[in-house]
């Protein structure tokens, strides 16, 4: 028996070494690969995801907006080639042939609708020499009717990167204080912000105490849907010649707590012919200086920020080319175009050029009741004054002009994303009458020296 009990142990043990010994011939089963799940960062104060295989952090950011849009059409000018005005009204206007219909009020857009959709990539790495940082973003429109952005539009918005002090591509101008204004149509303003962004080179050298110092190449001549830069012609009268020189910007900034202060300048050449081939090239220049106060005492982000500029044959620096709808003191067509450029040729009456001195005045503020509304007034004033006109034969500007714009935007802002707004501006236009003016028969209106206009608009975004 104990013999029996031996061999069967003994069978039993030969074959768990065998079992074992094939189980080691056997291929082993891997498990699953570890999932790369996405990487949250943090770089400069921006949250963002890791690229993989990169230390760089990725941020998607947009928007998307509906509007609808209205305005009053009451008066309008147009220029005959004579030194004539045409004063349009009722539907009608009348023309050297006695009377034309169907080119006044009624045939023009009192309603209007808007859509845009942006998409923003911002993308931050860390190196030795500090932060590298790239940002692109596009925007896509869709309108029709009054005040509109056009159909179908899409085009590059800004396109920069910045590295050690350096900003190169599509950006922001460093000149003007802030942008048009805090809704969708603009204040006067410098601007080059909001829209009209320069392609630009441009060091930035950082100080103690919130202090910063920048000076910035800018293209005078961008073209493209977002704007067609600062060199300013009266059409007709003269043209640009090729570019020699950028715009030269140089600013002064300081942000502290209680808020902040700017001050800058820009040299910006001027090369014009007209159609009897005599040229100008003179250098106009311009100055602008903000304010920022922050008002914690009355709710989160309450601020009031002024700004001023003074320019001479620079006239979008004043400011006065983006006010409203870029209109020149003409809102929505109404009253006759203030007269910008960066010169105006009297042809050969000794190859003289009349010059114009353009100014603005411009304050915002932010004023929150409460966590979800918010009311943004906002005030303008301009003026052009034109010295050396000539009467004959081509003494169709008005010499003196001013105007002013003011209105609030009402925000009411249910979910950190969702913002609903409501814009309301008024503008008024002076202007003398031009020197080469006349009335040559009773088909003709008088000169009628105020235009106004107002615009309203409600709008929704949806930002992520």
């Amino acid at each position: 028996m104990t013999l029996i009990k031996s061999l069967l142990l003994g069978s039993a043990a030969a074959l768990v070494v065998v079992a074992g010994a094939q189980a080691a011939d056997l291929p082993t089963k891997k498990g699953a690969p570890a999932v790369e799940y996405v990487k949250v960062c943090h770089i400069d104060g921006m949250a963002g995801f890791v690229i993989p295989g990169s230390d760089t952090c990725l941020k998607i950011t947009g928007y998307i907006t509906a509007q609808m849009e209205a305005g009053n059409l009451t008066q309008a000018y147009g220029w005959s080639e004579n030194q004539d005005t045409i004063w349009r009204t009722n539907g009608s206007f009348n023309s050297k042939s006695g009377g034309e219909y169907g080119s006044g009020e009624d045939d023009r857009d009192g309603l209007g609708w808007t859509t845009r959709g942006e998409l923003e990539f911002i993308a931050k790495t860390n190196t030795a020499y500090g932060v590298l940082t790239s940002d692109i973003d596009t925007q896509f429109n869709y309108g029709s009717g009054f005040d509109n952005t056009g159909a179908g539009s899409g085009f590059i918005n800004h396109a920069y990167l910045t590295w050690a002090g350096l900003t190169a591509g599509k950006q922001n101008s460093f000149f003007s204080f802030f942008g048009g204004g805090e809704g969708w149509a603009n204040i006067f303003s410098p601007d080059r912000q909001g829209f009209n962004q320069p392609l630009l080179l441009a060091y930035t050298a950082t100080f103690g105490g919130g202090f910063s110092a920048t000076l910035s190449l800018e293209d005078p001549n961008l073209s493209g849907p977002s704007g067609g830069g600062t060199e300013m012609a009266i059409g007709g009268n003269s043209v640009w010649e090729g570019q020699r020189w950028p715009d030269i910007v140089a600013s002064i900034d300081l942000a502290q707590g209680w808020g902040g202060a700017h001050l800058a300048g820009v040299a910006h050449n001027v090369r014009m012919i007209n159609s009897d081939y005599q040229d100008l090239n003179v250098w106009g220049w311009a100055i602008d200086g903000g304010l920022k106060f922050n008002l914690p005492t009355l709710g989160a982000g309450d601020n009031i920020q002024l700004q001023g500029v003074w320019s001479r044959n620079a006239v979008w620096y004043s400011g006065i080319p983006d006010g409203f709808w870029g209109e020149n003191g003409a809102p929505n067509g109404n009253g006759l175009s203030m007269p910008v450029a960066d010169a105006y040729s009297n042809y050969d009456v000794g190859n003289t050029w009349a010059t114009p001195t353009a100014w603005s005045i411009t304050a915002l503020g932010e004023f929150h009741f409460g966590p979800t509304f918010s009311i943004d007034p906002e005030i303008s004033y301009a003026e052009l004054h034109w010295s050396g006109l000539l009467a004959a034969p081509y003494g169709q500007l008005s010499a003196n002009s001013e105007s002013w714009i003011g209105g609030a935007v009402f925000h009411w802002d249910p979910h950190p994303q969702l913002d609903f707004n409501l814009e309301l501006l008024y503008q008024n236009t002076h202007q003398s009458m031009p020197t080469g003016f006349y009335v040559p028969n009773a088909n003709y209106a008088p000169w009628q020296s105020n235009s106004s206009g107002l615009e309203g608009r409600f709008e929704i975004t949806r930002s992520f």
